[in-house]
């Protein structure tokens, strides 16, 4: 038996627009249920639009409600601006 993964990194890619946001979706799809903790690394994140940020908030709430949490690390200023005017600051910190 393998063990549990405790967490998983995920490398947003630089241009996070609708036209990538198949692959992203497969990423995200693809995190084993058994991992607790998965950390967006924004770092590279150049370009987005909502449609990504609604896709993470919505990753965001299903995978709380599995029990998992999902952190960010290198944020950017302009994604945290473009959430909060979204309405989407407490989903993509894992709330309701």
């Amino acid at each position: 038996m393998t063990p549990a993964r405790q967490s998983e990194v995920i490398e947003l890619p630089s241009d996070c627009s609708l036209r990538n946001l198949g692959s992203l979706r497969d990423r995200l799809c693809n995190v084993a249920a058994d991992v607790r903790t998965i950390t967006l690394d924004l770092r590279r994140v150049d370009r987005f639009d909502t449609a990504t940020l609604q896709l993470i908030a919505a990753y965001c709430r299903d995978r709380a409600a599995r029990g998992a949490r999902v952190l960010t690390f290198g944020s950017r200023p302009a994604w945290d601006e473009a959430a909060a005017l979204l309405g989407l600051t407490t989903a993509l910190a894992g709330g309701t």
